[in-house]
């Protein structure tokens, strides 16, 4: 996403939703340097610190809640492309170690895609470049038992993309 072409990101708004890890700083990092306008999510103001620093407008709003998206949808009008970065890894133990709670905890990267292509679907569909994108895994396509937790959720997360 890094083109400068007229059809690249120069001129675009971009959504990185749950941006406070190190891929949401790198993702600002490139696009705020090709051009784009970054607005970037996370629920601590402190963590969105350095996303600020590398260009991006930041806001508190939780990616993972359909209200906290719905209210930031309507208060930066168009949007080019969003990308969901909430994320994360719990996994090990064979398929009986895969646990109640690894798997609640990895549920919010699929939750933050449902919440941001259903608030941002109409912002995106008026966009003349609109994009929706997430980061997978390999593991998708060759689940490990000790990964099973993971692969469910990306899968999920994927399937719901290619459905938006």
């Amino acid at each position: 996403m890094t083109d400068t072409t007229p059809h690249g990101p120069r001129g675009r708004t971009v959504l990185l939703a749950g941006a406070t890890s190190a891929a949401g700083l790198a993702v600002t990092r490139a696009l705020h340097d090709a051009g784009a306008r970054v607005v970037a999510t996370g629920r601590s103001a402190e963590r969105l610190t350095p996303l600020a620093d590398a260009g991006a407008e930041t806001r508190v709003a939780d990616a993972t809640s359909l209200a906290e998206m719905t209210a930031l949808a309507e208060q930066l009008g168009p949007v080019d492309a969003v990308v969901p970065l909430v994320g994360g890894w719990r996994g090990g133990g064979g398929l009986a170690g895969q646990s109640d709670e690894d798997f609640d905890a990895l549920l919010p990267a699929l939750e933050a895609v449902r919440a941001t292509s259903r608030t941002f679907d109409a912002a995106l569909r008026a966009s003349t470049a609109g994009r929706f994108a997430v980061v997978s895994s390999t593991a998708v396509a060759r689940p490990l038992a000790g990964g099973a937790n993971y692969a469910a959720v990306k899968a999920a997360s994927e399937a719901w993309t290619r459905a938006a």
